[in-house]
């Protein structure tokens, strides 16, 4: 069964004989139990059978036509060449399953070939083998009715249901609503009903049972987030199905758009509380909240009767509106899924799309609304080194004069300058942005962004403190400063992703070391994250430090400034290194560690 085994292999195992035993009498104990064998085998390969349960279930089903009780061996006879016998792990209990799951696919085949179905042997795999032991088939039941690969809506065998002949809707909600009664308390069934109604279902009454569903769901665990999503999705794919009907109502497009901004809302309150042991944050419901906001203002409804109604519901929620744009701007600038793919596009241009329908004046233009609105955070700055730099430059007055006591200010101030200085457009001086934050170091405030300390490491890291600047920041205590600030606003929602490196530490003079991860071309990166020691970077400076206790150390005026490296695995033994340095939202990141020859203990 190794290496080259082939569907037609599989196929021309099973003998005529097992063919004529399956369709002798399909309702045996013997061929049911093999079509249980072959639905699991198939879906969930390596699953099994306990030989307990088997010989409880022949049991049963050969005293009802008054015959002797025969063992599992006996019974399963006609197929014990394709049938393996086992005991897993420590467990006493043995079990059974197909030899391979090419041989469960061919053995569905011929099911099918007689009239069984995946859905008549599934219903009676729920009602004869799972009802009554239910605890013992969860993790089964889940992998088979649940579980979905990537990109598809629904598990494989429900999809398969579905399209095995014709269009059976009603065949894959009948065994979803059985197992969601078995299993009383697991709110994935419910929740895969209510999403099944409002995606593949086409009658008027879809959202109602969709609805009622997706309740049932957070009735058993109210507690998690994504359960809680359910809820919001049904509601504003019902919304944007109502908007699009040519005599929609306001008033019930209204009612809609409160239920699923309520939904949202409620779920956004439960991402907060999820266990920060949860991969990454949810962040549908602020999402869903935007999106059903964004089809909720449409103009014909602004245009009718119920103008003040309307103008009353955009009041209501564009400061909530404008909160939940100013995470998305960060979270999107500061960090992405993985190191090698980006955040889906649609979530960009929904969230700015909502904004630029609640907050273009008549006067303005939608891309003005958004340049103007990007102007006032850090990650919105950011976002010109990616567009369009020349929008900056216009807006530079924006920036003109800030308030020397406004940290504020002074950090957008400064980010707007080394801004500019990557396209070698006139901005203020290396020292200048020095003596500006220098002033405000010393003030010593607390509850300070992370910005305010990655600004810190990068001028006075870039260039040595000007001779103006006495008492320049100490670096060590910036970067413990750094990682207390960026713990209390952004763990909990960065945790699980990849945090981009902003900046990286680069040949030049002044701003000039600074370079932009944009400006960087991608096999650069690539050999940043993937290349070996021998890596050169032409554009950027190694560093020089060392590891120390399987850590490692950048060495900067005395200081002995602790890094995270970006491949741990590097920091191997102890010795002196040199490494390219970047700098993430989190704090400074020591890219492709190179040890060098000599290294005196």
């Amino acid at each position: 069964m190794e290496g080259g085994f082939q569907k037609e292999d599989a196929e021309n195992l099973i003998t005529a004989e097992m063919v004529n035993h399956i369709g002798k009498d399909m309702k045996s104990s013997s061929t049911r139990l093999l079509s249980f064998l072959a639905l699991i085998n198939s879906y969930v390969p390596d699953s099994h059978l306990l030989k307990l349960f088997c010989e409880e279930f022949i049991s049963k089903t050969e005293q009802r036509f008054n015959e002797e009780n025969p063992n599992l061996e006996t019974i399963m006879k006609p197929f014990e060449d394709l049938t393996v016998t086992y005991s897993e792990g420590e467990q006493e209990d043995q079990c059974i399953r197909l030899v391979h799951p090419m041989i469960a696919d061919a053995f569905l085949k011929i099911f099918t070939e007689h009239k069984l179905t995946r859905f008549d042997i599934a219903l009676d795999f729920l009602n004869s083998m799972v009802k009554g032991k239910e605890s013992n088939y969860g993790q089964i039941c889940k992998k088979i009715l649940i579980t979905r690969q990537v990109k598809e809506q629904f598990s494989r065998l429900i999809l398969d249901i579905m399209y095995e002949r014709g269009n059976n809707r009603k065949q894959c909600i009948h065994l979803l609503e059985l197992a969601a009664n078995l299993f009383s308390t697991e709110p994935y069934y419910p929740q895969t009903l209510a999403r099944f109604y409002y995606i593949k279902v086409k009658e008027d009454s879809k959202y109602e049972k969709a609805e009622e569903w997706a309740e049932e769901a957070i009735k058993r665990d109210p507690n998690n987030s994504c359960i809680r999503d359910t809820l919001g999705q049904v509601l504003k794919n019902q919304l944007l199905s109502e908007t699009k009907k040519p005599s929609s109502d306001f008033e019930e497009c209204l009612a809609i758009t409160k239920s699923a901004i309520d939904a949202f809302k409620k779920e956004d309150e439960a991402a907060e509380n999820d266990p920060e042991d949860n991969t990454t944050f949810n962040y549908s419901g602020l999402l869903g909240f935007l999106q059903v906001c964004k089809i909720m203002n449409d103009t014909r409804f602004a245009k009718s009767y119920v103008c003040t109604k309307h103008m009353d519901f955009i009041k209501s929620v564009k400061d909530d509106i404008e909160t939940k744009y100013d995470f998305f701007e960060w979270y999107l600038a500061f960090s992405k899924p993985r190191m090698n793919k980006e955040e889906p596009v649609y979530i960009h241009r929904d969230v700015e799309n909502c904004y630029k329908k609640y907050f273009t004046q008549r006067e303005q233009t939608d891309e003005m609304t958004l340049n103007e609105k990007k102007m006032k955070s850090f990650g919105g700055l950011l976002h010109f080194l990616k567009s369009d730099i020349n929008v900056l430059k216009r807006y530079k007055s924006t920036f003109d004069n800030p308030q020397s006591d406004n940290e504020t200010q002074t950090v957008l101030y400064i980010l707007a300058n080394i801004i500019l200085s990557q396209s070698g457009d006139p901005c203020e001086t290396a020292e200048d942005l020095q003596a500006r934050l220098q002033k405000l170091w010393l003030r010593e405030m607390q509850d300070r962004s992370p910005e305010f300390y990655l600004l810190i490491l990068l001028l006075f890291w870039a260039d040595e403190a000007q001779p103006g600047i006495t008492n320049p920041p100490n670096l060590e205590k910036c970067l413990r400063e750094m990682h207390h600030s960026y713990k209390r606003k952004y763990q909990k929602y960065l945790r699980g992703r990849y945090l981009v490196p902003l900046f990286f530490f680069g040949k030049g003079k002044g701003l000039q070391k600074l370079v932009h991860i944009s400006k960087l071309h991608q096999t650069a990166l690539e050999l940043l994250t993937e290349g070996d020691e021998s890596v050169e970077v032409e554009c950027l400076q190694r560093i020089n430090g060392e590891v120390k206790n399987e850590r490692v150390f950048a060495v900067k005026d005395g200081q002995k400034i602790k890094l995270t490296p970006y491949n741990p695995s590097s920091v191997c033994k102890p010795g002196l290194v040199s490494f390219y340095l970047g700098f993430t939202i989190r704090g400074p990141v020591a890219y492709n560690i190179r040890y060098e020859k000599k290294y005196h203990m």
